[in-house]
């Protein structure tokens, strides 16, 4: 049992759970996100959040998916990894315990997780003469020794189980300002040993704005069949360059990411469509000519056939992606 299952709602945390992908709700304390699946198999997306006096703390069981999010603070947000299976890609850096994410101000973060991950952020009101490393408006990948990162991990799990379980203690005076200045002095500790890899950072960031490029070229031209030769042109870089940015930003193939996207895109037209608007239709204008191949895909990713898709939205209209 995870330690998301164990908490329960309290006057200090509440917890938000998503039935299915459809009525799947980020968290809108971290910024503004958007989440394209790379599995919906078994969903079980859900977040608790803990709301202090200068801070609010948030863990989340996440789900396969490329997350596209500014995050946005006054203050500093600092994420960590809640299991040591968890793993994902930040902006090309891998995120892996005992490595810290952090942002202080507005940074946009292209974020791939292919599994599922038990995460926590908190997020900081303020951090005035703390001495944490960073650039304001810039995220950073940061490692940290794991003796202090596991005493954060292990700070955060308590304040959360105490607050779940024992609100009566957290309403009593001044014991949120101690909790507060536990979990500031734990990420004190971790800041202090913690070395920032901005070195491949560097490197990365024209891949960066290369795959922001792309996207937002493939939103324009949502509902078209695109050819990787065509959408390199049109951004001003060979099919190899957009490639390696795909893998290092991404991690995954091109031809992988553009069929994920075609499949996204279907699926939000097939929920949007009015009924004269076919399956067949609607998978040819998006580039999938082998409709068997095409409807094995769409299972494999969605958990159902497109017709499982438009007959549940008949019966449910409220249900959107």
């Amino acid at each position: 049992m995870s330690l998301l299952d164990e908490l329960v709602e309290s006057d200090f945390v509440k917890i938000s759970r998503s039935p299915d992908f459809d009525h799947f709700r980020s968290i809108d304390g971290l910024g503004r996100a958007s989440s394209i699946p790379l599995g919906i198999r078994d969903f079980a997306a859900s977040f608790a959040m803990l709301r202090l006096r200068g801070c609010t703390i948030y863990l989340q069981r996440t789900f396969p998916r490329i997350l596209q999010i500014q995050y946005s603070t006054t203050g500093a947000i600092v994420g960590l990894m809640m299991d040591d299976e968890a793993s994902l890609i930040v902006n090309g850096m891998e995120g892996r315990a005992p490595a810290l994410l952090l942002v202080k101000g507005t940074a946009q973060c292209e974020i791939v997780e292919q599994h599922a991950n038990l995460v926590a952020f908190v997020n900081f009101d303020s951090v005035d003469d703390r001495g944490w490393p960073g650039e304001l408006d810039r995220p950073q990948v940061i490692g940290t020794e794991r003796a202090r990162f596991d005493t954060l991990r292990t700070t955060l799990r308590e304040v959360l189980m105490l607050a779940s379980r024992s609100p009566d203690t957290l309403a009593q005076p001044t014991v949120i300002e101690s909790v507060e200045e536990s979990i500031l002095l734990a990420v004190d500790m971790a800041m202090a040993a913690a070395s920032a890899s901005d070195a491949r950072h560097l490197g990365l960031s024209h891949y960066l704005a290369l795959i922001r490029k792309f996207d937002e070229f493939v939103a324009a031209n949502a509902g078209k069949a695109l050819y990787s030769a065509d959408v390199a042109r049109q951004l001003g870089v060979s099919v190899r360059t957009l490639h390696n940015a795909v893998v290092a930003i991404r991690g995954m193939s091109m031809h992988r990411y553009m069929r994920l996207r075609r499949l996204w895109n279907v699926r939000q037209q097939l929920v949007r469509a009015d009924a004269a608007q076919s399956i067949k239709a609607t998978a040819l204008a998006n580039g999938f000519w082998h409709m068997g191949e095409f409807t094995a895909l769409y299972r494999d990713l969605f958990g159902e056939t497109p017709q499982q898709t438009l007959s549940a939205l008949r019966k449910n209209p409220d249900r959107q992606s």
